[in-house]
């Protein structure tokens, strides 16, 4: 199929399978547009990123979608205080000034939002 890493194909998939199910719970038959969020990664690129969706989407409800992306800094969760989880590039929580965990790295593509 190609060379990119199964890990982001999976991810891909399943970021395909949930945009396809959010369509089909609002009775729409096709998705106009896809809204990633994206997030640094040493070895992942963008043009992987959006390889490995234009090879999921293929024979989806998606498969014609325009595709949008937005870079964003590193994720966190902050198991000190509340739970949150937000973005920062220093990784402080917002709620308690401590240090969140950063989600882990492998995942590197988020939906964000759908059109219908």
């Amino acid at each position: 199929m190609t060379n990119l890493p199964d890990s982001l194909l999976l991810q891909a998939r399943a970021l395909i399978n949930q945009a396809v199910a959010e369509a089909s719970a609002q009775g729409k038959p096709d998705i106009r547009a896809l809204y990633f969020v994206t997030y640094p990664a040493e070895d992942i690129t963008l043009e992987m990123i959006r390889a490995a969706i234009e090879t999921m989407r293929q024979a989806t409800p998606a498969g014609q979608a325009e595709l949008h992306f937005a870079q964003r800094p590193g994720r966190y969760v902050c198991w000190n205080c509340c739970g949150l989880r937000y973005e920062a590039s220093d990784g402080v929580c917002p709620n308690c000034g401590h240090e969140g965990l950063v989600i882990p790295l492998e995942m590197v593509v988020a939906l964000e939002k759908i059109e219908v």
